[in-house]
């Protein structure tokens, strides 16, 4: 899997993030009445080490990097189960603080705040609380793990020739092989993308948790691809973390296309067409990386390029505005898996620019945000929203007046 070592500022932070929710609901789920004193250290205890989950998977699998799937999915059904509980609690807290800031204000509402005080901080409160915990994250994860489906989406672009009306791009997206995706998973992944007939099919990094000598059986499938013209490769921060150097020398060796800060041009029934790549922001913790997979840089992936249609490739979709004002015409991005769970929306579109999943307008282009073919594997859980295989039709749209860049509303002309 991923060498987390060359990424200590999220694992320092991601472990102290799980300590302090662990602090929390121990507090809140054992340190009252009716729970008995005797109990409530162990259990607490218990709750720090699962809150673990994720640091104790991340080391065991830098020391042991052929570790079982079927150990990381125990691990990962774990963690899902903990981030679950500690909604569930937070739910809870935020109703009883509710209850009691209204007693307060109603006198009369004493005997009721005693009543539901008593029936939320009960044991049985707490125990279908865990099970609901447990149920919820073996449902996540089991729509998680499925081969997911094709969505269809039409996207339209305005001042698109009328001869590339109808283009069509399978657009993958964090497939995380080697983290929970076996072989098999992919095999039925490529077949589908495959089934579909894209003009292009175009992979928007986060391809592989793991290095090419553990998990390139795994991840081989992916040279089955098929395109009318291309398939195309970008890099994610988990590539990154992975060991992109060797990955893109494995996948050119494979006879795959893969763009770093570059861009390649393909005649499309008489039209240039122009798909050009950035690398991730992460590149920057990794000083020995330097030319193409250094920082990502949209000037260098497009110096050069000559004029048509021109679609960037960008695994993080927080600049996309920026990348309009560039001359991009559709970006494509991932990385944000969609909020995977319903409860971190708010939180994943904040970190994003404001993007989490779907078909958005950034300034006068529009950019498609996938929520993943697959995902990360410490975190098997999908609660309110689904991973896809997205095959994109670009339709010719009339022109408009135009509008002040925003990241929602009309798409604005581009030639």
């Amino acid at each position: 899997m991923a060498d987390y070592a060359r990424n200590r500022m999220f694992f320092a932070s991601s472990t102290t993030l799980m300590l302090m929710v662990a602090a929390y609901m121990s507090f809140s789920l054992f340190w009252h009445e009716p729970v008995p004193m005797a109990w409530r250290l162990p259990l607490t205890v218990l709750v720090f080490l699962v809150s673990q989950t994720i640091t104790g998977m991340r080391v065991l699998i830098t020391w042991r990097p052929d570790l079982p799937f079927l150990l990381v999915r125990a691990g990962g059904f774990i963690s899902s189960s903990f981030m679950v509980l500690s909604w569930f609690v937070l739910l809870r807290d935020v109703l009883l603080a509710l209850v009691f800031a209204a007693s307060l204000i109603i006198p009369d509402m004493t005997q009721v705040k005693e009543g539901i005080f008593s029936a939320l901080l009960s044991l049985p409160a707490e125990w279908t609380m865990l099970a609901a915990s447990l149920a919820a994250a073996a449902a996540g994860m089991a729509r998680a793990l499925a081969v997911p489906s094709v969505k269809k989406v039409d996207v339209p672009l305005q001042g698109l020739p009328q001869d590339l009306d109808g283009l069509t791009i399978a657009h993958l997206s964090d497939l995380h092989i080697g983290s929970t995706f076996t072989r098999e998973w992919l095999e039925e992944v490529v077949r589908r993308t495959n089934a579909l007939e894209p003009d292009f099919t175009l992979i928007t990094g986060d391809l592989v948790d793991g290095k090419p000598e553990r998990i390139g059986n795994f991840l081989s499938p992916i040279t089955k691809l098929r395109a009318r013209y291309d398939v195309v490769i970008s890099a994610g921060n988990h590539d990154y973390y992975s060991g992109l150097r060797p990955w893109v020398e494995t996948w050119r060796r494979w006879g795959m296309t893969v763009l770093l800060n570059e861009h390649r041009e393909y005649l499309v029934r008489g039209r240039n067409v122009v798909i050009a790549a950035v690398t991730d922001p992460c590149a920057v913790l990794f000083r020995n990386l330097e030319g193409s997979m250094g920082a990502p840089d949209v000037r260098q992936a497009l110096e050069g390029a000559g004029e048509g249609l021109r679609i960037l490739m960008s695994h993080r979709p927080g600049n996309a505005e920026q990348n309009a004002a560039h001359g991009c015409h559709l970006q494509l991005s991932g990385h944000t898996h969609g909020g995977q769970f319903f409860f971190l929306f708010p939180l994943v579109s904040r970190l994003n620019g404001g993007f989490r999943s779907g078909l958005y307008r950034a300034g006068s282009m529009p950019l498609y945000v996938s929520p993943g073919t697959g995902m990360w594997g410490y975190v098997p859980m999908r609660l309110g929203v689904g991973a896809e295989i997205t095959l994109l039709t670009l339709r010719r749209a009339e022109p408009s007046v135009p509008q002040k860049p925003s990241y929602r509303g009309k798409l604005g002309a581009w030639q």
